[in-house]
């Protein structure tokens, strides 16, 4: 009997949590022109992914929430010690090419989007050679001062 009181109070508990926990409903017209908005944005940081410009890269990232950022298993807590590493690592580049094969935005909120994409990057090195590498990517954008942001990442990558 007591289970029994146990289990009921939980299932009522968790249905009123469940209750609670509804997303803002947006319009179909305002859910399109938030994933346009953070397209738009995604298209203009992989241009700076590409042409290695990591300054203009890096103006559509906040990491003031301290979400973390996530590359290859290793974890990064502050933007800046990710980007240091990427710098470090891009030395000997002469640029890169990014193919987009599949990407997908949710709008979770009027100023939250979820977006992952998947594809190849091409890196030519400055040698001449060039080497590829399948992507797997994760970015929770943030609606921030009215711009969207970069607030948390993670990026895995194949060969």
């Amino acid at each position: 009997m007591k289970k029994l009181i146990i289990i009921s109070i939980s299932l009522i508990l968790s249905i009123g949590f469940i209750e609670q926990s509804e997303g803002q409903t947006l319009s179909k017209r305002q859910t399109e022109l938030i994933k346009n908005q953070v397209d738009s944005l995604f298209q203009k940081m992989l241009v700076f992914a590409e042409k290695l410009d990591f300054d203009e890269l890096s103006s559509g990232v906040d990491d003031t929430h301290g979400a973390g950022f996530i590359t290859n298993g290793k974890y990064y807590y502050e933007y800046s010690s990710l980007i240091d590493d990427v710098k470090l690592n891009a030395q000997g580049l002469s640029r890169q090419d990014i193919s987009i094969n599949e990407k997908k935005i949710t709008v979770l909120s009027k100023d939250i989007v979820l977006m992952t994409a998947s594809g190849v990057a091409k890196a030519n090195l400055n040698d001449g050679r060039e080497l590829a590498a399948n992507f797997h990517w994760s970015f929770v954008y943030e609606k921030i001062d009215n711009k969207w942001k970069v607030v948390y990442s993670h990026q895995s990558t194949t060969r």
